[in-house]
């Protein structure tokens, strides 16, 4: 399969690893300095598995349009990637979404019809240009967003699971993107409030009571929005933890290394909808301004 990777981060870098592995043809899409890593040494996967393989890279997205799409990038640019993208996406290009976060796909229908939103609890860290360290295995989940079914989607899947992924589809993708969403405003939230791996939220039973606190507020949201889960959040939580305890999150990642942070799009947007229906979510709320004020105060300069 024809395969763009929009967004070489530690996500998509791992995901595209895969899929040039599997011989698909992958172009990742990213950063100069990553770009130009892959190019002189090509990508180099440590962790869960070491291998090394050398897809295509570049800084400025093709003109011919690929049968998908794969977009990774931070969620505050994603609107930003698609339309320097928007070229290259043809009639029959499909985009699927594996970020963080709620509103993605919502911007990428803007672009096309063809919209695929997934979900991934794998666990990768970029630990230099070039090089990804595979954390931990997880699950991935993808569907056609936001309800119902297309041939393609199965297509997709089988050619992530050719790639190593452990995949399933879904025809309720909405209710897996909430449920994921639920479970980065406790581990991505919490976690980097605290500092802790991942599997501290669990293991101290503090920590344990104030997560399913956090978790269950935004299932309370979800359901107000009709939204419908097929993995309850909370179940969805601990296996996450299970498979990723050993893992600082990406957003404390991000805030240790004085970037820009997507909590916005995960507590932010969670209590963004609350709003939209009458509700408050105080808890998502503290933990998004807290998060917000180390994202500021880690700031170079800051």
């Amino acid at each position: 399969m024809k395969i763009y990777v929009l967004g070489a981060g530690s996500i998509g870098s791992l995901f595209g690893a895969l899929l040039t592995r599997a011989g698909n043809d992958v172009t990742l899409i990213g950063r100069e300095e990553q770009v130009r890593a892959i190019l002189e040494r090509g990508l180099r996967i440590t962790g869960v598995e070491e291998f090394v393989v050398r897809p295509r890279a570049t800084v400025h997205a093709p003109e011919e349009p690929p049968e998908l799409l794969l977009l990774a990038t931070k969620s505050y640019s994603t609107k930003a990637a698609l339309e320097c993208a928007r070229k290259c996406i043809g009639p029959e290009t499909w985009i699927l979404s594996v970020q963080n976060g709620l509103g993605n796909e919502e911007l990428a229908m803007r672009v096309t019809p063809n919209v695929m939103g997934g979900i991934t609890t794998n666990g990768a860290m970029l630990m230099e240009w070039g090089v990804v360290k595979w954390t931990g295995k997880g699950i991935t989940v993808i569907g056609k967003y936001p309800t119902g079914g297309d041939p393609f989607v199965g297509e997709v899947a089988g050619v992530l699971r050719e790639a190593g992924l452990e995949v399933s589809t879904t025809e309720n993708v909405l209710g897996w993107k909430w449920a994921k969403a639920i479970v980065n405003s406790v581990i991505n939230g919490l976690g980097t409030v605290l500092e802790v791996k991942n599997g501290a939220l669990k293991d101290d039973p503090y920590l344990e009571a104030v997560s399913v606190d956090v978790a269950r507020e935004g299932c309370m949201v979800a359901q107000q929005l009709g939204v419908e889960f097929e993995m309850h959040p909370l179940e969805l939580l601990w296996d996450t933890i299970e498979r990723t305890r050993e893992n600082y999150n990406s957003t404390l990642q991000d805030i240790r290394r004085g970037k820009r942070t997507e909590i916005d799009y995960i507590n932010g947007k969670i209590v963004e909808y609350a709003g939209s229906v009458g509700l408050e979510a105080p808890r998502n709320e503290l933990i998004w301004a807290l998060v917000k004020a180390k994202e500021n105060l880690n700031k170079p300069g800051g």
